[in-house]
């Protein structure tokens, strides 16, 4: 076997901005949904496993949480995690977006200091002209000396093969590191918090997203169903009040979408109970959010 048809396998980190389409991309290109997505900024707070096997090799995505200034203890473990990726990992993926136009040279100081090599990412090409993506490109081409630069529209697909293939290139010749049939290392507690997270970000406002969290007291195979029992947390009482809605309307709403995301995971009938609780100052005790990065 010739070293150009040799399995490859290694770690890949998922690196950017909140918003930038990271999440999208994973989901794209392992066909299943392994990280939740939404519009809201810092829907990814812990780094996410995605194990990708083809004829090719084994490349293991980590999708770490969009890089911002941490405001709090939850912050700070959150930021962990994006230095845990990059000290981890055999390749970096940088994902920015056309119409993001920051300087950014404390992400190019992360980059510089990890070593390893990294692909540019400029994704959602699809929202803007050719000739926008080509001034994005051009304005970043000589900020880092990137390995490759790759437009992308993850939503659409655009470009997901052909970054997938040099991903493989950069990679280590080696074994695969999981299973083959592995998709993933989270546990299903983990997952079904997230799947519920999920809604709880598509139906609120955007203040609820950085002030709320769900935990899964139980996860239960009972015969044909799973039940599960969860609590939303929230930082005050209005928050609560917004998220149970008028006569329940929301925490209804957001309960019957979770339970049919859920229902598709497990294959089977799902009894969703959630609750809603109020937990001052959440984000600064370790205690209470530790289980999320377990």
């Amino acid at each position: 076997m010739s070293e150009s048809t040799a399995p490859r396998s290694g770690y890949v980190a998922l690196i950017g901005r909140t918003n930038v389409g990271k999440s999208t991309f994973l989901n794209a290109v392992m066909g299943a949904k392994i990280s939740i997505v939404s519009d809201k900024p810092q829907t990814t707070r812990k780094r996410i496993l995605g194990i990708h096997t083809t004829p090719k090799g084994q490349a293991v995505f980590f999708d770490s949480p969009g890089i911002h200034q941490p405001r709090s203890r939850l912050n700070e473990k959150m930021m962990k995690d994006v230095h845990m990726s990059l000290r981890d990992t055999d390749l970096v993926l940088y994902f920015t977006e056309v119409r993001d136009e920051r300087d950014d040279p404390f992400i190019i100081e992360l980059l510089t200091n990890s070593r390893k090599p990294v692909i540019l990412v400029i994704n959602k090409i699809d929202l803007f002209r050719r000739s926008r993506s080509l001034e994005r490109m051009a304005a970043l081409k000589d900020r880092f000396p990137w390995k490759e630069i790759v437009p992308l529209s993850a939503l659409n697909g655009l470009n997901v093969d052909r970054l997938e293939n040099l991903i493989f290139e950069y990679l280590p010749l080696g074994p695969p590191l999981f299973p083959e049939d592995a998709l993933t290392h989270q546990s299903e507690f983990f997952y079904a918090s997230e799947l519920i997270r999920e809604q709880l970000l598509q139906q609120t406002h955007h203040e609820l997203p950085f002030t709320t969290m769900v935990v899964v007291r139980e996860l239960q195979r009972r015969e044909q169903v799973v039940v599960i029992s969860a609590e939303i947390l929230v930082e005050t009482r209005s928050q609560k009040k917004i998220i149970i809605g008028r006569n329940g309307s929301m925490i209804k709403t957001i309960g019957i979408n979770a339970r049919r995301e859920l229902e598709e995971h497990f294959d089977l009938k799902v009894f969703l109970d959630l609750h809603v609780r109020i937990s001052p100052n959440w984000r600064n005790t370790p205690h209470i959010f530790a289980s999320m990065f377990d």
